[in-house]
């Protein structure tokens, strides 16, 4: 019987910036990052899964934060789940990243887990991925040269547990346009029960909107749990940009996801339930806005003709 003798791992708990730097110019291929530890510290457990080096992000200073930089919306990679459900500065301007926040987990797990460490994990059920993706949100990162980079987080997250970071790259910010008065934001979630629940599907709203003349002026949609990635999804976006804030838009919502979907996981087992479920999905998402009295799908058909 063959036996693998465990690995002696150092570890590297920064400070400063300037610290965090130098540990990730030791990081190698075999190199973890760690902030929160609910994703990580699992695989930890796995044999021959040992790091040679685990660099903590627990003791840095300066990297948990919410701020409003102008017209823009700042958010340190430590900032966990818990600091983002209640900040004030983000239920302001940008609701949907706080109401997916609240749904992560239990309270122990908002307490600890982190938005950085959500996004570099890359699960496709990540909460917090499609409210930054219908923020229009980027992300920077600092690596062991001292380089800063930031870039849209389509270019970050390339798949299942698959980002484009390089091994001595650390996300430190993540950062989007503040939302103003005319603007209103929502995320639902559906998973298979109601509290500490991994997600099956969500969904992320955000929607200009004139309340004079009742015109959806932009509308930016972000899915999650559906495929590989969040994902926006630009043909409903299109269909509802001009449209009356009515029953009529929600329709078009739950149909645009519907269809969004089915290109999404064609061959999966899951799609007939899915596409189900992001009707009603889409309508509570669509409600939750407020910009017209609630509606639903008829009571003689609540799915589209395409998965009737």
């Amino acid at each position: 019987m063959a036996v693998r003798e465990a690995r002696t791992m150092a570890v590297a708990v920064p400070t400063t910036r300037d610290d965090l730097v130098v540990a990730l110019g030791r990081a190698t291929t075999d190199t973890r990052i760690i902030a929160g530890g609910t994703d990580l510290v699992r695989s930890l457990r796995v044999p021959g899964d040992e790091p040679d080096l685990l660099i903590s992000l627990g003791g840095l200073r300066g990297l948990s934060y919410v701020r409003l930089d102008g017209a823009t919306v700042r958010v340190g990679a430590t900032t966990t789940f818990t600091e983002l459900q209640h900040d004030p500065v983000l239920r302001e301007h940008g609701l949907c990243l706080a109401l997916a926040a609240s749904t992560i987990g239990s309270a122990q797990i908002r307490n600890v887990g982190t938005v950085g460490g959500n996004i570099a994990n890359a699960s496709p059920c990540a909460d917090s991925a499609p409210a930054l993706v219908a923020l229009g949100a980027d992300v920077t990162t600092v690596d062991g040269a001292g380089h800063t980079a930031t870039r849209p987080l389509s270019e970050v997250v390339l798949g299942p547990y698959h980002t484009s970071l390089a091994c001595d790259e650390a996300i430190v910010e993540f950062s989007f346009p503040a939302l103003g008065p005319t603007q209103r934001t929502a995320f639902t979630k559906i998973g298979s029960r109601t509290a500490v629940t991994v997600a099956r599907l969500t969904c992320a709203i955000v929607a200009r909107f004139d309340a004079a003349s009742g015109i959806l002026e932009e509308v930016r949609v972000g899915l999650g749990a559906v495929g590989a990635v969040a994902f926006r999804v630009p043909e409903v976006e299109e269909a509802l940009r001009g449209q009356r804030a009515d029953a009529e838009a929600a329709a078009l919502l739950a149909e645009g996801c519907v269809r969004a979907i089915g290109r999404s996981i064609p061959d999966r087992p899951t799609l007939p339930y899915k596409q189900h479920a992001a009707v009603g999905l889409a309508y509570d998402t669509w409600n939750a806005l407020g910009l017209c009295p609630p509606c639903a799908p008829a009571a003689h058909d609540d799915r589209p003709e395409e998965v009737a």
